[in-house]
């Protein structure tokens, strides 16, 4: 192998960049909305919590029963094509809910138990989908790959976010928007039966784990004290559980409180894609060579400001100016933490490991969901401290408020009690911050857009620098 292989030249990693942008399309066009599509069909703002999250629990609880069942798994490639096909068929029954249905709490019941299902399969595929991928992906290419990989399906995800955006606006306009869900579902159904024709064409070398691979999730739990990998999955699911508590209410805040159109919901929502997209690739760049962990002591820290910044103004320039904060530090805090995962944990152990972090996230996601659900539902129309009194025009930016303290005080407690798990350069947290503040990373991206999506990315002499750490890292 060259120190500088080419993605292109692996079949499977091109048919997993295809399989991921079809992915990418039906998220885009279809899982995206399906919050809007919950207020549309009269959810409350408990329901909003619970099509949030409840699902999500589910999901967790699949995954671990993926993952106890994986050395029964004669072909993982098979496990992950029918989870994405019960995902393509739970699509079109949701579409029709207010065509049967209509609107209330029945129909929300409804919507719930397809999401359910929905989230169920892609519960039971992911941790076998991670085992798959991370035996295909070399190991001194992981950081360039997944980076290519997000920078392309960010791309599809707000380009069939912004369709589907435009198909509801008009409509909704045109006073039928069941029919505008119709279509952007069933454009999300095509995308992901276009998923199934790349699935196939991954490769699926054989596997089987040892006795001695295989622990428990009691032994999970009980070796979280001294365990490097359970510190930072716990890490994971703190921010997970501030970040449910108030998630699910930024779409009920702007098409309830704010009255947007579907058409500024799109704009605000999709500037995080687009933004994402253009900062994927150099994170993995810095991922590469100065470690994940750095990524996380930084972006773990910016996430936690994004909430608090929605109380200064509701103006939509200014919610897309923090959208694209935003962007950016969620698109490293996600590869970063996708990336430590593979880091951390050997690929025998990788689907266990993928599980027991999901059923973690899963139960944290829940508890912050029907927390902020609580809260959201019993907010005094204003809040005193003494003399002062704060009147605010609408109530839910305060559950934002609160999430961002959550997630400050998670980072506090959480950032400092993991480490990096490969050999890095160096280099400290302000220059750190000066690099990924500067202009250079923003306008590189551009011009890689401008030039072509799917052009071949070579490493810099920096970037091998940081390859060179991690193939010296495997011999050892």
């Amino acid at each position: 192998m060259t120190d500088n292989p080419k993605i292109e030249d692996t079949p499977a990693l091109k048919a997993s960049i295809k399989d991921g942008v079809s992915h990418a399309v039906m998220m885009g066009s279809g899982e995206t909305y399906l919050g809007p599509f919950g207020i549309f069909l009269h959810a409350s703002t408990l329901q909003v919590g619970i099509l949030a999250s409840l699902p999500q629990l589910f999901g967790a609880v699949m995954q671990w029963a993926g993952a106890l069942n994986m050395d029964r798994i004669r072909s993982r490639r098979r496990v992950v094509i029918v989870g994405a096909a019960v995902q393509a068929l739970t699509l079109i029954p949701m579409a029709l809910i207010p065509f049967f249905l209509g609107k209330g709490s029945v129909p929300v019941l409804y919507l719930l138990a397809l999401i359910m299902i929905y989230q169920a399969a892609n519960g039971a595929a992911l941790p076998v989908w991670n085992s798959l991928i991370g035996d295909l992906v070399p190991a001194d290419i992981r950081g360039r790959y997944f980076g290519q990989r997000n920078r392309l399906t960010g791309m599809s995800t707000f380009i069939a976010l912004l369709i589907a955006g435009v198909i509801l606006h008009v409509f909704a306009k045109a006073g039928i928007p069941e029919w505008g869900f119709l279509v952007t579902f069933s454009i999300a159904f095509l995308a992901r039966l276009n998923s199934l024709r790349w699935l196939a064409k991954y490769t699926d070398p054989e596997f089987e784990i040892m006795p001695d691979q295989v622990f428990t999730f009691r032994q999970f739990l009980r070796r979280s004290p001294r365990s490097n990998f359970a510190k930072f999955v716990f890490f994971i699911g703190a921010i997970k559980l501030c970040v449910a508590f108030s998630a699910p209410y930024f779409a009920l805040y702007m098409l309830r409180d704010l009255k947007f159109t579907y058409i500024e919901f799109t704009v605000v929502t999709g500037v995080v894609t687009i933004t994402q997209f253009l900062a994927f690739r150099y994170w993995g760049v810095l991922s590469d060579r100065f470690g994940n962990k750095m990524i996380l002591n930084v972006c773990g820290w910016g996430v936690a400001v994004v909430p608090a910044l929605w109380l200064i103004s509701h103006h939509i320039l200014y919610l897309v100016v923090i959208q694209i904060f935003s962007g950016l530090v969620w698109s490293g805090f996600n590869l970063a933490s996708a990336n430590f995962l593979f880091d951390a944990v050997s690929p025998p152990k990788r689907a266990r490991c993928v599980a027991y972090q999901g059923l973690v996230n899963g139960i944290f996601v829940i508890a912050g969901s029907l927390a902020g659900g609580l809260v959201a539902g019993h907010l005094p129309p204003s809040l005193s401290l003494g003399p002062w009194t704060w009147s605010p025009t609408f109530m839910l930016p305060v559950i934002f408020l609160i999430s961002g303290i959550m997630r400050m005080i998670a980072a506090g407690i959480f950032l400092r009690k993991f480490k990096e798990v490969r050999p890095v350069e160096p280099i400290r947290h302000r220059d750190f911050i000066f690099r990924i503040s500067h202009i250079r990373p923003i306008a590189g991206a551009t011009f890689s857009l401008m030039t072509g999506l799917f052009r071949d990315h070579r490493e810099s002499p920096a970037v091998n620098q940081g390859t060179r750490a991690r193939k010296e890292h495997d011999r050892q």
